[in-house]
């Protein structure tokens, strides 16, 4: 499927870093989620029902990534793209998540994308890594 739904920088106040000083208030962390769709079947039916709501899909992350602290975006992302992939009705997800990080630099990012259907075990790397 070659068909696609962006949410560009979608802004949420979270608590994420390694660090005390990180932690101690909320800050802003910069989403970007791309999901396959079926944008056809959408079309052919006009209805909300036949593809993402994205008002949904942005309240369930904003929600999630709120309720605890993160220590790593890494984390945060591995979460929010299997959190997706659990309520969504899609069969790819990339989650790109940015922060202000360091004097000096616009911003840190980590992006990941995952597969449904597709395990990952932890510190190996996936079956397509591993071919190339």
């Amino acid at each position: 499927m070659s068909d696609t739904l962006h949410i560009h920088e979608l802004a949420v106040e979270c608590r994420v870093g390694v660090f005390d000083w990180e932690r101690a208030k909320p800050q802003t962390v910069w989403m970007d989620l791309t999901m396959a769709i079926d944008a056809a079947k959408a079309a052919a039916s006009d209805e909300l029902s036949a593809t993402v709501d994205y008002a949904r899909l942005v309240t369930i992350v904003t929600q999630h990534v709120r309720q605890k602290p993160f220590g790593l975006l890494e984390t945060m992302a591995e979460e929010v793209a299997a959190l997706i992939l659990k309520e969504f009705q899609t069969s790819t997800v990339t989650v790109r998540l940015k922060k202000r990080a360091l004097p000096g630099v616009d911003y840190a990012a980590v992006e990941v994308t995952r597969f449904r259907g597709r395990r990952r075990v932890a510190g190996r790397p996936s079956a397509s890594s591993r071919l190339s």
